[in-house]
């Protein structure tokens, strides 16, 4: 059993080392694992907010309509993550900078956002998801 346990152990090690690790620009990164990256939180905002979008159901405009704002998802997803990469520039938002609770209030904002034309919802999402608003300092960290 403590074989297995040490075994278990440097698999952990290792796995966790070279995660840590970009060996194509020899620096660390400081990505924890299982701490979702910049890209991760672009894919998953825009998910979140165009699935909302497509809600018809709970009142929200849906795709596929002449007046709708978005033909098909896939319009969706890429604008909201263009919006959401000029939000995060990689220099204030990359290498784990993303708050997951500050991430999680930004979330609900842009699902707001994405079933409303309200100029209020809009001018809450910004601030909500700015960087200044998401994005940790590393020193912080």
């Amino acid at each position: 059993m403590q074989k297995c346990l040490w075994a278990s152990l440097a698999t952990t090690i290792f796995l966790v080392g070279a995660a840590g690790c970009d060996d194509a620009a020899d620096a660390v990164n400081d990505v924890l694992p299982g701490e979702a990256s910049r890209e991760a939180r672009i894919t998953q905002i825009a998910e979140a907010a165009c699935d909302r979008y497509a809600d018809t159901e709970a009142g929200c405009p849906g795709y596929g309509t002449d007046d709708q704002t978005y033909a098909t998802e896939e319009d969706c997803q890429r604008d909201f993550e263009d919006r959401a990469g000029e939000l995060w520039p990689a220099t204030e938002c990359g290498s784990g900078q993303i708050n997951d609770s500050r991430y999680d209030v930004c979330e609900e904002r842009a699902k707001a956002v994405a079933c409303s034309e309200g100029i209020f919802d809009a001018i809450a999402a910004l601030d909500e998801c700015s960087a200044g608003s998401v994005c940790t300092d590393p020193a912080d960290k």
